[in-house]
């Protein structure tokens, strides 16, 4: 583990393994990325802050964990999650909350929120189905979708490539884990089969847990569940360079909600279903043609009834449609060539919400919501040394409820030059501007909220926030450094985002009563709470990502070092990272067959910073993690998987979750997977 000091606060380096498959030769940062600029490259190519995540680092280093374990691991991202809910919620760059960050399930946008005392945006994602992940930090992935100023998380699923091995007709895999801490069980299978240019994969899982032990022995309440889910992925080729899919999710969670069994409890049950159909047209004569287009609906239903009062009742819905047209043409030759990228999409939001005692409709409000945008990006490279890439967005939105409504647009840019003066070496740099409009939640919020009460207002006035950021970097490509074999790649990214008319909540106590004091009654007089623009918010930081492999060992260094501030008043915005230092070192046995590792994580204390309506997040006290893990591959037909969580059982707060982590946890998988040919 690495330890570094910046201006008196730990700069965080995490340490992660490259993992891979047995006999794999990829390695993490050679992973492939699409959000950074819509056509496909490696992440040690993209000229900003892109990582990758694939399915044999998710399987080799965290079987049978969660979204939040993997994520985590990604210099400048962070998950917010609550123990008796299974959503998260993911924070970039100090970004979070009401769509700064694009979350991507197969190109499904995840607009699902509910306002309480966690964050304001999450979505649900079974482990099981991700085929890779693929994150691009900061407003240079705008062209990748409205609202995006803090970056583009993308999901893509599981396709029978995955499972079929050359010369298969069909296969079935299945995974069984158990953890000892929260008695949790998983049970998954997969079937994927092929027959000509016809390919279709089907999963099925369930997990059941119940209630975890932080490192102090205590009992988190409410924080088990009962998941199951299923998905299925088609694609068929009817005539070179075509390609058609289509995917379906449906995943059902069963859980009780409650801040640790305080208050009001509430039996919990949310659907989830997403399709998408795509069509793909990559031309094999023509390169002016490599077109894509995807079309998708994406329905979460959140329905709750108190444990105590069964009369009680309340639901959050919200319906999302979208659609997404892209070209690319790529034309020029010998020291000019040129990619020129061009389409249109968007997105459109219904929310209904219900309360019996009106609270829950009133925090989280009912309306319609639409984005749409166009934009054409040209990445021109000349003499195959440098690269310049100019792009153009046009955002419009516009919100409608009953009482309220809103609209507005903007033309945002963005340039970045990037330039090899040698080989193996890539110095980039960005400037790029992002737009993002209001939530239904921040303007049409209307009402009172529980004791002790005070006045919700909604503020139909408020201006889309715009963010301009300038992003500088360096990329490190080698082979062969130390020995014939090996492999070296490193990333460095600084960036300053300023976001002009940031969207905050202000809470105003017009009494000075705050917490509600005598008379009882004067809690419930004047005080507001409402989402109003403030005049800049300013982010700041740097990033590292690192690896080397030497096949008989790995190694990843990342880093992350951010700040943030209301410019208005200097006060630390609430939702910036603390800083974080991991560090995971493996090695490969037994041609191989056997990987090994452990996973050394320390994290800077963190206060919540303030803000005129307070936080709703606890500061978090400083402490250090150790995980372990191993993987052994007896044949081809039988995987045994063992990871060791919290090794020390160490009791800590993550930051942006309301409750402690789990305390150790020893989990055991076993995957059987059988293949025809």
């Amino acid at each position: 583990m690495v330890r570094v000091w910046t201006g008196g606060l730990l700069a965080s380096v995490s340490l992660i393994a490259l993992t891979q498959s047995a006999g794999a030769q990829e390695i993490l940062l050679d992973g492939i990325v699409i959000t950074s600029s819509k056509t496909e490259e490696r992440a040690i190519d993209a000229l900003s802050g892109s990582s990758a995540v694939s399915r044999e680092v998710i399987d080799e280093q965290f079987s049978g964990s969660d979204v939040s374990k993997i994520l985590n691991t990604i210099p400048g991202v962070t998950t917010s999650q609550t123990g008796s809910d299974t959503a998260v919620a993911v924070n970039v760059r100090g970004l979070q909350d009401f769509g700064r960050v694009n979350v991507l399930i197969e190109g499904a946008r995840q607009n699902f929120q509910r306002s309480g005392h966690n964050a304001n945006g999450s979505f649900y994602i079974e482990p099981e189905m991700i085929g890779s992940v693929d994150v691009t930090r900061g407003p240079t992935s705008m062209i990748y979708g409205s609202g995006a100023i803090g970056g583009v998380v993308a999901f893509n699923l599981l396709n029978a490539d995955n499972i079929l091995k050359e010369g298969e007709y069909a296969a079935i895999r299945t995974n069984t884990s158990y953890g000892t801490n929260d008695d949790g069980k998983l049970g998954s299978g997969t079937v994927a089969m092929r027959s000509g240019n016809f390919d279709i994969l089907g999963q099925s899982n369930y997990r059941d847990s119940e209630d975890y032990e932080d490192g102090g022995g205590n009992t988190i309440k409410d924080t088990g569940d009962k998941t199951k889910s299923n998905m299925i992925n088609a694609r068929w080729r009817p005539a070179p360079g075509h390609q058609i899919t289509g995917t379906l999710i449906d995943f059902t969670s069963e859980f009780v909600d409650s801040q640790n069994g305080v208050g009001t409890r509430r039996d919990t049950t949310v659907e989830n279903n997403q399709y998408t159909l795509g069509y793909t047209f990559e031309s094999p004569s023509n390169p002016l043609i490599d077109f894509s287009a995807k079309i998708y609906r994406n329905d979460t239903g959140l329905d709750q009834f108190s444990v105590t009062n069964p009369l009680s009742n309340r639901y959050f819905d919200i319906k999302t449609e979208g659609f997404d047209i892209n070209n690319t043409s790529r034309f020029g030759s010998g020291n000019f060539k040129f990619a020129l990228t061009y389409g249109g999409d968007g997105v459109y939001d219904e929310v209904e919400t219900f309360d019996t005692a009106g609270y829950g409709s009133a925090l989280t409000p009912g309306g319609k919501r639409s984005l749409e945008g166009a934009f054409i990006q040209n990445q021109l490279t000349m003499f195959n040394f440098v690269e310049l890439i100019t792009a153009l967005r046009y955002d419009r939105y516009e919100l409608d409820s009953a009482a309220n409504s809103a609209e507005g647009d903007r033309v945002s840019p963005k340039v970045t030059l990037g330039v090899t003066p040698v080989t193996g070496v890539t110095v980039f740099g960005t400037y790029a501007e992002g737009y993002r409009a209001p939530s239904t939640t921040e303007t049409l919020i209307d009402g009172a909220h529980p004791f002790p009460a005070f006045n919700l207002l909604p503020n139909p006035n408020l201006t889309p926030e715009v963010a301009h950021n300038w992003e500088g970097g360096v990329n490190f490509k080698f082979d062969g450094v130390l020995k014939q074999n090996d492999a070296f790649r490193a990333k460095v990214t600084g960036f300053r985002n300023q976001v002009d008319d940031y969207i905050d909540a202000v809470y105003i106590d017009n009494l000075g009563n705050n917490p509600c004091g005598p008379p009882f009654f004067s809690c419930f007089l004047d005080d507001t709470f409402q989402y109003v623009n403030i005049a800049s918010a300013l982010i700041q930081g740097v990033e590292l990502e690192a690896s080397y492999d030497a096949r008989s060992w790995f190694a990843i260094v990342t880093a992350q070092h951010i700040t943030g501030k209301n410019e208005d008043t200097g006060e630390k915005l609430v939702t910036v990272l603390p800083d974080r230092v991991s560090g995971t070192l493996g090695f490969r046995f037994l041609d191989e067959r056997l990987v090994a590792g452990t996973r050394v994580t320390l994290v800077d204390s963190h206060d919540a910073g303030s803000t005129e309506a307070g936080s709703v997040y606890p500061a978090s006290d400083s402490y250090a993690l150790v995980d372990l893990f191993a993987q052994y591959q007896f044949n081809e037909n039988a995987t045994l998987n063992l990871n060791v969580d919290n090794l020390f059982d160490k009791e800590y707060l993550q930051y942006l979750n309301q409750q402690n982590s789990p305390g150790l946890n020893a989990r055991v998988g076993l995957t059987m997977r059988f293949g025809a040919q």
